[in-house]
């Protein structure tokens, strides 16, 4: 079975093979039979030359060349390009192309490239219709190069060579050439500064009379720039001459040039240079493929290299202007009356040598003239000046208070000397009228949305342990294990320290009695029987009586030291001993005074002195009273200064300033405190300082809470200032001053004493209860005090133009907000750690900020 299998299976694939040799010689025959033909149908065809008509009449091995050839008949397409050769290399073939001959008959355009200067061979092409070969003759043709003409000539000069990073760098262009105009066309000019991804190019406006200018290609740009021909020459060319301006973004090296200019000049008379008005329709702008017969020159200009330096970092603003001089800066307003809230149109001018569009101002927002006085619009005007450019700026005032508008603070540079200084615009004189009875415009009402808003990137600060921590906990076990222990101990260590307290108290209570110790303590250091030792005994004498260190004299030792009944054994010594040490000092023979032991001598005399502890408070309270007063005078004089100085001006902003610290400097007398801080908060807030003349405010309302005028400024700045956070907090009950409080727990104690007496004497319910009532009233007072001292510095003002909340103490933290606090955010201090605040807003966020950009508001005694 399997045997026969196998054999049947043979005997097909034989008969399949037979099959596929019969096929295959069938091919063959049929391919020989066809091949047979071949010949005899070509030899059929008549072969017949066709010229063939190059379009153009110079050629260059960038440029697409054209030729034309014309058929009686329709040909065939080819199905591939004619291979490339030595001398042309093709770019696309096309038939019937009738935009390219007026002729109706087939023809066809060649479109190649010549591949070398110097005389090249268009090579012999061969088309094929029904009954015809058409074939074209070998053509010559001559492939011309760019030549450098000396009748033209290019400059590309930059006026300097040394610029910084962001200055404006100018640059001079000129061509010139004695050929007539109408030959020109086709401008190719590139300069390689122009590639520069570091560089920003502005090319500025045309002034020139309209009939000098012209559009020309420049750097892949169209530009209108002034042509002036000759006089006698008008039908020359004549000098095109325009600046350009570059501006470099970081410091290098660059080599600006060479620069090559390259055009076409026609040959014979051609048509005119512009036939149309249009500036971009002139010959300048017409391609290589659309001119015949034309020679191409061109000028090159120099290489200059240019170095780019960094701006220096010292005495930078963060608001740098980007400015360099030379620079003028005018301000104008629409109108000089206006009414508080409106919109306020002020043109800031810019005169500089620098082009428009590379003029900047920083925003007008960050001034500090401007807090507190103007709000003022994010978006700004342009308008462009021969000289310069003119800044639109919207504004509105805020409260009736501004007499004009203030004096700008702008950084520039000075490239020449390499330092930065401020232009200081001229104030504005403004009159601002009240709205419906209202000094001040609620500038939050222009907010929609909150100013802050989270920023998601970057991690929070670590946490701190919590209240149950195991060193924590390990405390607590020790002092309540060894409670009797710690009671004993700490109540001997209370006896033992009461003598040292006293003395330490008495020496930071009584300056007079604090500096007596300082002058005995330095005395007893000194060696007895040295010039040192008398030095210092002179000087502690001085002290004990409240004179200079080196005023004491021997008539002092006689009229002084008997009053505080010093024996007269030891006033004879000091008298002797100043007689021995002048008649050393003064003596024309000098000798070695001999200076006897004073130790004794001192201690009796410090003994004395401190009896006159009494006269040394008289002292203490006496002489800062005397120096508060002077302090409050100067702040009044300062503040008058302020009032009749010119309004908007930075000397006025400085005598406010001087005022308000004097205000605060007078604040030291505990009479006199809510008057002085209020009077601090008002210079503040005319000097334009919101966030420190809300802290003012509030510090005021410590010791005057009920005065309606501190309540009605502080509500007015606020309603100034930038930041709208919603205060979510719950309400707080009125803090009384801590100064208050204490005044209020002395009464009451002497009236729960005094009640207690009179339950000592008669024992009624009535006694008993009313007592109680006076008990539990100091207590409750005294639990306030506790509490307003704890929450004393627990409360603080931004006082800044601006400064970012972070995530964490330390500037390399992520900024907690995408926009940054400004000035008079308020808020509650949670911890503090070093130099950095833990603040909690009023709207419960958190955030870190530096401590020395707020200021705390303390409740105190």
């Amino acid at each position: 079975m399997s045997h026969r299998w196998h054999f049947g299976t043979l005997g097909m694939l034989g008969i399949a093979l037979a099959l596929a040799a019969a096929n295959g010689v069938c091919a063959q025959s049929s391919d020989e039979d066809l091949d047979g033909q071949k010949p005899e149908t070509e030899t059929e065809r008549e072969i017949v030359e066709v010229p063939i008509k190059l379009k153009e009449q110079s050629w260059f091995t960038d440029v697409v060349a054209t030729a034309v050839i014309q058929f009686p008949e329709a040909v065939e397409q080819p199905e591939l390009l004619p291979p490339d050769d030595k001398d042309v290399s093709f770019v696309g073939l096309e038939l019937n192309a009738s935009s390219i001959s007026n002729l109706r008959q087939p023809q066809a355009v060649v479109r190649f490239v010549p591949q070398h200067p110097g005389l090249s061979l268009f090579p012999s092409l061969e088309f094929r219709s029904a009954t015809h070969l058409y074939r074209t003759p070998p053509t010559q043709f001559l492939v011309s190069v760019p030549q450098p003409s000396s009748d033209m000539t290019f400059e590309f000069r930059p006026q300097k060579t040394t610029v910084y990073v962001g200055e404006p760098l100018q640059v001079d262009v000129t061509w010139s050439s004695q050929e007539a105009t109408n030959r020109f066309r086709s401008l190719k000019c590139y300069p390689e500064i122009f590639r520069n991804n570091d560089a920003e190019i502005v090319i500025p406006r045309c002034t020139a009379p309209e009939e000098q200018q012209m559009g020309m290609p420049f750097g892949g740009r169209r530009i209108i720039v002034p042509r002036v021909p000759p006089e006698d020459k008008p039908n020359s060319f004549g000098t095109v001459q325009f600046p350009l301006f570059i501006r470099f973004h970081e410091p290098n090296t660059v080599k600006i040039g060479p620069t090559r200019l390259e055009c076409a000049l026609l040959k014979g008379s051609e048509g005119p240079f512009a036939p149309y008005a249009a500036y971009y329709n002139n010959g300048l702008f017409e391609p290589f493929s659309a001119l015949t017969s034309y020679e191409r020159v061109y000028a090159e200009s120099e290489e200059t290299p240019v170095s780019v330096l960094p701006l220096p970092a010292e005495n930078r603003s963060e608001w740098f202007s980007g400015l360099f001089t030379p620079c003028k800066i005018d301000v104008t307003a629409a109108t000089d009356e206006i009414t508080v809230g409106q919109v306020l149109q002020v043109d800031v001018r810019v005169h500089s040598d620098a082009l428009h569009g590379m003029l900047e101002l920083p925003p007008l927002s960050l001034q500090r003239s401007l807090r507190g006085r103007f709000h003022v619009a994010s978006e700004m005007g342009r308008t462009w000046h021969p000289d310069g450019t003119s800044f639109r700026i919207r504004v509105r005032p805020l409260t009736t208070n501004i007499t004009a508008f203030p004096s700008l603070r702008i950084q520039v540079f000075d490239a020449d000397a390499g330092e930065y200084h401020f232009i200081q615009t001229a104030a504005v004189p403004l009159k601002v009228l009240p709205d419906d009875g209202r000094d001040y415009f609620e500038v939050r009402t222009l907010v929609a949305e909150r100013t802050l808003t989270d920023q998601p990137e970057g991690v929070w600060h670590n946490a701190q342990p919590g209240i149950m921590s195991p060193f924590l906990n390990q405390t607590i076990g020790i002092l309540a294990d060894y409670f009797w222990l710690w009671m004993t101990g700490i109540t001997l260590l209370f006896a033992f320290l009461v003598p040292w307290v006293r003395e330490r108290r008495r020496r930071a209570i009584h300056p007079v009695y604090r500096s007596q110790v300082a002058a005995y303590q330095e005395l007893l250091r000194q060696p007895e029987g040295s010039l040192q030792k008398w030095e210092a005994f002179l000087r502690f004498l001085a002290t004990g009586f409240s004179l200079p260190p080196n005023a004491w004299t021997i008539q002092d030792t006689r009229n002084r030291l008997p009053a505080i009944e010093l024996s007269q054994t030891d006033i004879d010594l000091i008298a002797e001993t100043h007689a021995i040490a002048d008649k050393s000092d003064f003596s024309t023979q000098k000798s070695t005074a001999s200076i006897p032991e004073l130790n004794g001598v001192a201690t009796r005399l410090f003994a004395k002195l401190r009896r006159l502890s009494v006269f040394a408070v008289i002292v203490f309270c006496v002489i800062p009273v005397t120096a508060v007063a002077s302090e409050w005078s100067e702040a009044e004089v300062l503040f008058e200064q302020a009032i009749h100085s010119g309004p908007g001006l930075p000397e006025t902003e400085s005598l406010f300033k001087q005022a308000a610290l004097k205000f605060e400097s007078a604040a030291g007398v505990p009479e006199q405190r809510g008057h002085a801080w209020y009077n601090a908060g008002n210079a503040w807030f005319k000097a334009g300082e919101l966030g420190r003349a809300i802290a003012c405010y509030r510090q005021a309302q410590v010791y005057r809470p009920f005065d309606d005028k501190v309540r009605e400024n502080l509500k007015a700045t606020r309603a100034l200032t930038v930041d709208a956070i919603e205060d979510v907090r719950a309400d707080r009950f009125l803090r009384w001053p801590l100064r208050w409080i204490c005044a209020a727990i002395v009464l009451s104690w002497t009236l729960f004493l005094s009640l207690l007496l009179v339950h000592l004497r008669y024992r009624t319910r009535v006694t008993m209860e009313v007592m109680m009532l006076s008990a539990l009233t100091v207590t409750v007072m005294a639990a306030d005090a506790v509490y307003a001292r704890v929450q004393s510095g627990r409360e603080g003002v931004v006082i800044v133009g601006e400064t970012f909340g972070r995530k964490g103490p330390a500037y390399s933290y992520d900024a907690a907000f995408f926009k940054p606090l400004h000035d008079g955010v308020e808020f509650d201090v949670k911890t503090q750690r070093e130099d950095w605040l833990n603040i909690e807003l009023a709207d419960g966020r958190e955030c870190w900020v530096p401590a020395e950009q707020t200021r705390l508001i303390f409740n105190e005694r």
